[in-house]
Order: C-alpha cells, then structure tokens, then sequence
C-alpha cells in the first residue's frame, strides 16, 4: 500500500489549496456530526474539492465522528448518502450505530475518537468492518508496532498538529463543567485555560498556569519510523485552522514525505503530481503551541506549556530596560516593522507590534503591558508571511505525449501514469520541412508548454517531422490537455465497504460503561451482539459525573512539577515541595482531583466537588 499524506480542510478553498499543496488526501467535515462543530461545510463544498481531488488521483473523507443521539440516526444516515453522491471516498465515524445502518458502499474509517488505542479494541473494529483504524495520538512507536502486527487494517495517525491532553475519545471534561461535549463536537477547551493547583487544605501551590495545556505535536521528522511500524496514513490536524496554516504545514510535510520517498520508492505514493513550492515551509511561523514528538519513542518527557494556550511563536529574547516605547533587549534579533509581539502578562497572552528596530532596540506600538523582565516572542513574522501567501505553489502530472500523422491528420496523444489518455486531431496535410531538426525542436518546445494546465510533458515522440502551423500545435495541446484534465475530474469507481467478520473479534472488555459511549439504541444493539453488557449510557445522557473521572492523561502534573519517583525530570518548570496528601485542579466552581496512576504512566482527573460560586 502506497502513503498518504492527510490534510485538514475547513472549507472547500482549504481543500484545493491542500490537494496543490500535495495532499494525497483531505478530510472535512459536514453539516453536521463532525467532531469540528464549527467546520460544517454543504455538499456542493464536497462536490468542489471532490473533483480537484480525482484530478490528482487524490481522495476525499468526510468526518461524521461525534455521537449520536436516537433522534439523530435517521438523518445522519441521510447525509452519509448525500456525502457519497457528492464524491468523497470514504466516511470517518465514531459512533457505532453506523454498523446498524443502511450505508453507502463506502470504505468506513474509526475515527481517534473510537479509542483505536490498543492491539485488542483495533483487531475488533477490523472485525466489524472498518477498513482503517485512526490512532490514538499518544501510542508509541511500539505501540503501533504491536497492533500492526495483530489487525489486519489500515493504520493512520496524527504526524502534526494540536494534541488533546486527554486520551483519545475519552475526555469529558468539557461536557461535564461546560455543557459542551467534544464527543459531540463542542469541546470548549477548558484544558486550554488557566487553574490553579492546590492541596488538600485549600493552600494554593501553583496560581493561574495553563496546568493542562500541552505542547503541539510534530513527527515530521519520524516519517520513516512510522512507516516501518505500519502507518499508511499522516494525518495533519487543523480543521479550525486557517490558510496559511494549511498551506505552510501540508507543504513543510510533503516535502519531508518527498525526501523519505526518493530514498525509499518502494513505500509508494497514493496520488499523483509532483509539488514546486516558491518558499521555504516553517512550522514555526504559523499557529503552535510549542513543538514535541510527545511519546513517539515511548519516553516520559516534559510535555507541559503552562504559560499560555494560546500561540506565542519563536521566542526572540528578553527586555532588559523599557523606556516609553524603546525597549532594549538582552539578544540580537533580526526583526522588521510590522512584526508581531506577544508575552505573557499574568495568565493572559497580550501583544504589540513593531515600528521600528535598531540593534538589540524595539520601538513598540503599546508597551503599557512590557516590563524590565518580559520574554517576548515574534507569533507574525510579517515578510516571511507576505512571502508565503504570495508564493505560487504548482502540483504537476508528468504525461507522455506523441505528436503522428494519420492520413490527412496530425495528432496528439497524452497519457498520463494513471493510463488516462486523450487525443486531440485537426485535419489537413503536412508536409515535409526543409530543416526536420528546427521543425522537431519547434514542436517539441510548442507542445511542452504546458504551464497553464496540470501537467508536465515528461516524454515526447515524434512520429515523422513535418511542418505544422504554431497556431495549429497550440490548439492540439490545448484540446488533448483540456480533455485529459476532464477524465482525471470525472466520476470514477470507488473503493467498497469492507465486510465485516463472520464473528467478531472479543471486545476488549464486557462490561461497558460510560466511557464507551453509548448515545443511541443502535449502538447499544451493536456492543449487545458483540457480546457486551451495557452498564450506563454515555456521558451525555447522565444528570452529573460529580465523582467520575473525566479524563485520564498521559500528561502528569507530578512529573511536570518533579515530583515522579519512577521518571527522573530534568527540567521542571517549578520547584515546589510536594504535599503530603491529594492535590486538585480548581478554576472557579470548578476542582478537579489528580489520582497518579502510577503503574500505568497515567494521571486521573475526578470531577471530585462542582460548587456553586460565591
């Protein structure tokens, strides 16, 4: 199986720009049901991107991945077939009442938020018929290794992009303090903000950070290791993103995937066009929160961003003095005007802009917030910026062209490495020329401009060298490019729906309970005939989880701070005896308690008291 490189579409516009970029794939969500509540886009949205896509060999997969209520399964079965009208591959789901439904041949993918998080729980879902499993963002490279090796389906996981601090499918920590289940597509990022930590006796330890925010992951650099342990996917996350993110990050890992692909052509590419990009990517210059590799290599390191969730951008130095608007700084850095500030200001992230600069001087817009002491970061880089949404990027299909002279014709013929072909004719006769190497030159560099098509001419033949008109050799091109283009749009077969297992894999365990996620009677049928027993229903539809855990993280707070007595952190972020008894996370009415799990490498949160304020 060839790779693929994944890409986030917000919109249609996104979804071009991502498959030139050269994306072997894009994902979006619709009206409804997508784990991005505020990325819903209508199927001419999907029927735009669709055919750009089959121009490339590209595919299309549309999210439906929240959980469903009873009320809603009827019209989620509709839009899943308006989805397959409209063009797109293959359909990403978490809830299983899809398994109960009458489907469209489509291939169906487990969505991260169907905790594809074990060698047992992906051989099940493999069992019951998903085609691809898309991983948990915090499984390791031997992790990967060990479900490769036990289900028989496609593996796709996160390469960049924003990481959830909770395990994958399993937060409900927005649904329980916010009203606003990210099961259901509305997470309202409560890890993002601010808390306090304090111990048992109410004496706050740590005042305001952003105690579960964590760093953005990037695996650009692991490419090959991933594709070794059997991912056939690299998904980038950004459905909320905007353009330049899109445009800079899908660019930076294509490059990278390129790089992998020349030294190792037999891993394949699942689309075809090779990319020219007239700027360097940077992942650095667009939005992220700090960059990790996380637990790719299954070592505990510091993960934590306590300053800020926010994006605050390459850090450029400290401010020794300030004076009005003048602020002197502790490191030379090439700035320019325009450039955008930002700082930490308590537990807010503020901002200025650039005037002027002068060695190791700013001159600053508003430096009511800067003092003696503030780290400054650059989060708009202003030329690098202007240079990235000026630079034509070009994807191109190298085509075979033969130019021969049927009786009373001349002729061309393109194919394509896909075994597209078209023709384009024009009657009349040719003769002789009195120099055939000038006339073969001329036509060969007449029908190699291609520039303003998708294609590249990467071989030419000549049957015989006769004289034909300019005029007459750019309408050939013209008409074979425009009808080659057409056949690569249309329509084609797509890839069906996998059948599932006479019998289904064991669930990973019987006795199923909130965190399973069971919204709907469907669902609930599913697991019943896969031998479970349903204990709860899913968070969604309980009066209150005061007591339950409401996430469970890979993130510690006890290491963080250096408190772990298993993994050794060397750099801590603060030093702070640790208390004798339970702490707790608290932002307002809210307190969480931190159970350390120890064994497993893992922290609990437990919505242990939701008070009333005031």
């Amino acid at each position: 199986m060839a790779l693929e490189l994944l890409a986030p579409a917000k919109n249609a516009d996104q979804g071009i720009l991502a498959l030139r970029c050269g994306a072997d794939a894009v994902y979006m969500g619709g009206v409804r049901f997508g784990a991005r509540q505020a990325a819903g886009n209508g199927l001419e949205d999907f029927e735009r991107v669709t055919g750009e896509a089959r121009l490339w060999g590209a595919k299309v997969y549309a999210t439906l991945n929240t959980l469903l209520f009873d009320a809603e399964l009827e019209q989620a079965r509709r839009q899943a077939w308006g989805l397959y009208e409209a063009g797109v591959d293959a359909l990403i789901v978490q809830d299983m009442a899809f398994l109960e439904m009458d489907l469209p041949p489509l291939p169906i993918h487990a969505s991260t938020q169907a905790v594809c998080d074990s060698p047992e729980k992906v051989a099940f879902l493999a069992s019951a018929g998903f085609s691809r499993a898309i991983l948990a963002r915090e499984l390791s490279l031997d992790d990967i290794r060990a479900i490769h090796r036990t289900a028989d389906i496609e593996l796709e996981a996160f390469v960049y992009g924003a990481l959830c601090v909770g395990e994958s499918g399993q937060c409900y920590l927005s649904g329980a303090i916010c009203d606003r289940s990210g099961n259901r597509g509305e997470c309202a990022q409560p890890c993002r903000a601010p808390w306090n930590l304090v111990d048992a006796s109410d004496r706050v330890l740590v005042r305001e950070k952003h105690l579960l925010n964590i760093r953005d992951l990037d695996l650009s650099d692991h490419l090959e290791a991933l594709a070794d342990a059997g991912i056939l996917s690299f998904k980038i996350e950004g459905r909320l993103k905007d353009a330049d993110y899109v445009k800079n990050v899908v660019s930076h890992t294509r490059r990278k995937l390129d790089t992998l692909l020349q030294r190792r052509p037999e891993l394949g590419r699942s689309s075809l066009g090779s990319v020219r990009h007239a700027f360097t990517p940077d992942p650095t210059k667009t939005f992220q929160r700090g960059l990790s590799t996380y637990r790719i290599d299954g070592e505990r390191r510091p993960m934590g961003n306590p300053e800020s969730g926010k994006h605050l951008g390459e850090f450029i130095g400290q401010v020794l003095s300030i004076q009005g608007d003048r602020l002197v700084l502790d490191t030379v850095v090439e700035l320019h005007p325009g450039d955008g500030l930002a700082f930490v200001d308590g537990a807010e992230v503020a901002g200025t802009v650039v005037n002027a600069v002068e060695p190791r001087q700013l001159f600053v817009q508003d430096p009511s917030r800067i003092k003696s002491g503030t780290r400054l970061h650059r989060n708009l880089d202003l030329q690098w910026l202007k240079v990235l949404r000026g630079a034509k990027v070009e994807r191109r299909i190298p085509v075979r062209a033969a130019l021969d002279f049927p009786e009373g014709a001349v002729r061309l013929r393109l194919e394509d490495p896909s075994g597209y072909v078209s023709e384009a004719r024009v009657p009349g006769e040719f003769a002789s020329p009195r120099d055939a190497g000038a006339a073969a030159k001329a036509i060969h560099e007449a029908l190699g401009r291609l520039g303003n098509t998708p294609f590249e001419l990467a071989e030419f033949t000549l049957a015989e060298s006769r004289f034909v008109p300019l005029s007459l050799l750019n309408g050939l091109r013209r008409d074979a490019a425009a009808a080659l283009e057409a056949s690569r749009r249309a329509p084609r077969e797509r890839q069906g729906r996998r059948a599932p297992a006479p019998k289904l894999n064991p669930l990973p365990s019987r006795a199923l309970d909130f965190t399973w996620n069971i919204a709907n009677q469907a669902a609930r049928a599913f697991y019943e005939r896969a031998g479970g027993e349903v204990l709860e229903p899913a968070a969604e539809l309980q009066q209150s989880l005061d007591g339950r855990v409401v996430m469970t993280t890979r993130h510690c707070v006890k290491y963080e701070l250096g408190w772990c007595q298993v993994h050794d952190n060397p750099e801590p972020w603060a030093r702070l005896p640790e208390p004798p008894g339970p702490v707790f996370l608290e932002n307002g009415p809210t307190r969480l308690e931190c159970r350390f799990d120890c064994a497993r490498c893992r922290m609990e949160l437990v919505l242990h008291d939701r008070r009333e304020p005031g």
